[in-house]
């Protein structure tokens, strides 16, 4: 057999084989903290030097949620009650009127954890949100404020509701993990 047939048939091989995933739970460092990422997320480089990392999660009827994790500095990133304000500012119902917010109880934690999750129609951006014509309906946000001794670490699942609801336990246990 010649190397040339040789390579194609190893190449066919691998292209045929199927995917090896690999069984071991990868940690994921933030600051000087570790957590370990849920099985399916996929990390991707942050798009803003206030992100600590970004992921993705499996999709749900063709659409797939999304982690950041956001650091501003020590003392930085506002109170817990003035994010949980801004955030439940970004939602609201078919009707216009404002969303219940629901506050989550964490699993026991290293660092004391405040979860919030809003669900509705969805106008995330800074301050009061995006505009109303760029609002997404039917969306989710699961925020948790994690109090460090190195600043406050905010992580937010957010995407449709079908992605968010498959991840919300995932999510909680990687934010609860982080030690």
């Amino acid at each position: 057999m010649t190397r040339h047939r040789f390579f194609v048939i190893c190449l066919a091989l691998a292209i045929a084989a199927p995917s090896v995933v690999s069984a071991q739970p990868q940690t994921v460092g933030l600051l000087e903290y570790h957590t370990t990422l849920p099985t399916g997320w996929a990390s991707r480089v942050p798009s803003s030097n206030m992100r600590l990392a970004e992921f993705t999660t499996p999709a749900v009827a063709g659409k797939g949620a999304e982690v950041i994790a956001y650091f501003f500095g020590g003392g930085q990133g506002g109170s817990v009650e003035a994010n949980l304000a801004r955030w439940h500012a970004q939602f609201s119902n078919p009707n216009g009127q404002p969303v219940e917010q629901k506050l989550l109880t964490p699993q026991p934690s290293a660092f004391k954890i405040t979860i919030a999750e809003y669900r509705g129609t969805y106008a995330r951006g800074i301050g009061a949100g995006s505009a109303p014509d760029a609002a997404l309906p039917n969306h989710v946000l699961i925020a948790a404020i994690v109090e460090t001794p190195k600043g406050t670490i905010t992580f937010q699942l957010f995407g449709p509701s079908a992605a968010v609801d498959a991840q919300r336990e995932a999510y909680i246990n990687f934010v609860s993990a982080l030690k």
